[in-house]
This record gives structure tokens, sequence and C-alpha cells, in this order.
């Protein structure tokens, strides 16, 4: 895997192993490949993505220098063992719908004005089938209070390795690749848009769509 040279902080051993593991395993069953790294912005961003996979995260950690934080479902962090995990994960808790969230919203900028980039998956949950499902609401909110730079990422092939079965296949390449950022004032319609939170996700979405592989010569 092409990766850059990755700047772990100390005391981060759960994320350090987490990301070992990960890249063990994209390169061991997916020989995965990263692509686009000319469109990583050169300060904090809110990155997007297509979820597949428990490894999607850290897939994406992939191509940037520097600890990342990611948007997960607070049900994750129930248990007192996989709390603890996904915390030093640095997973930061969202509740699924609209309401509830502020604690989440004030995270997320709190993490963007100190310098340190948020993944969010903006379909909200792993798609059964590999394809794009629609985004929700909540996440077009999350990525635009910020005000940071939006990178869309898009993942291949990740339901051939590692879909939502958890069942870990290969014989297939994991192609990762990062589109162009997206300034938040193209997408945004608005604050006295009606529909403002869908109207953005449904922007998000489309762009992320728009990402295709490049063209691998298979030797």
């Amino acid at each position: 895997m092409k990766s850059r040279f990755f700047r772990f902080g100390k005391g981060h051993i759960v994320y350090k192993g987490w990301w070992l593991f990960a890249s063990i395993v994209c390169d061991v069953f997916g020989r995965i490949e990263l692509h686009g790294y000319e469109n990583i912005p050169d300060k904090a961003c809110i990155i997007v993505g297509n979820h597949v996979s428990y490894l999607d995260p850290m897939a994406m950690a992939f191509f940037h220098e520097t600890e990342l934080c990611a948007v997960a479902r607070d049900t994750l962090m129930d248990g007192k063992i996989s709390g603890a995990f996904f915390r030093r994960l640095n997973a930061i808790p969202i509740k699924r719908g609209q309401s509830g969230n502020l604690g989440a919203f004030r995270d997320v900028l709190a993490r963007i004005k100190s310098g340190i980039g948020v993944i969010i998956f903006p379909e909200g949950t792993r798609t059964p089938t590999g394809e794009l499902l629609k985004g929700k609401a909540g996440a077009g909110l999350l990525a635009i209070k910020s005000g940071a730079p939006i990178l869309p990422i898009r993942s291949f092939n990740f339901y051939d390795v590692l879909p939502r079965t958890n069942k870990l296949r290969g014989g297939t390449r994991i192609i990762m690749c990062a589109g162009k950022p997206i300034d938040p004032k193209e997408i945004d319609p608005g604050k006295d848009c009606p529909d403002r939170a869908q109207i953005i996700v449904d922007r998000i979405m489309e762009r992320i769509a728009q990402i295709q592989p490049p063209e691998i010569n298979e030797i």
C-alpha cells in the first residue's frame, strides 16, 4: 500500500494498533491502492465517504499523516470495553436522527478548530449491497456547520473483502479515491431553505458518486 509516513502521538497505542491491523488486512486481502493524494487539503477538513465496512474509517485515514476522528453511532460505545475502544479511536458519538446531537456538533467543531480532521459517513450505516445509499439529513448539517473544506472519498470493492456480514474474504483489489475538496458554500442552499440539510447531503452524495476508479493495469 502506498501511504504517507504516519506520525503517531505518544500514548495512542489503541489507535496505532488498529491503524496497523487495518492496513495489514487491507493489504493482504485487498491489495489496497490509494489515489488522489493531490486532493488532500493542507488543513483540517470534513472527510465524507461511502460506508461499506468497519475498516472504512482507518482506510480513509491512510491518506492522512496524523490522527483523525470519526463520527459513529452512540450505541457502539454502550459497553465498557467497546466504549473504551471506540473512544481511543477518537470516535465522536452521535444519535441516529436529527435531534439530541448538539454535543456531537460542538465536538466536531472543536476538533476542526484544533486542527483535527473528522470523518463522517453520510449514509449513516454500512450498505448491505455495496451500492451507495441515500444520505441522512443530519450528516449534511454536521458537514456544513464547521465551514471547513469537505473532502469526498470513495472506496471500491470493499464489499468483496469485508461486507456487512463481517465475513472476511479476498481475491480482489480495494481502491480508495479522494476527490476534489468541496467548498461548503457551493452546496449550501442557505439557512432559509426548508430542506437545507437534505439538499446539502444529497449534493455531498452526488460528489461521492461522481468519483470513479482509475484504470489499473494488472501484471
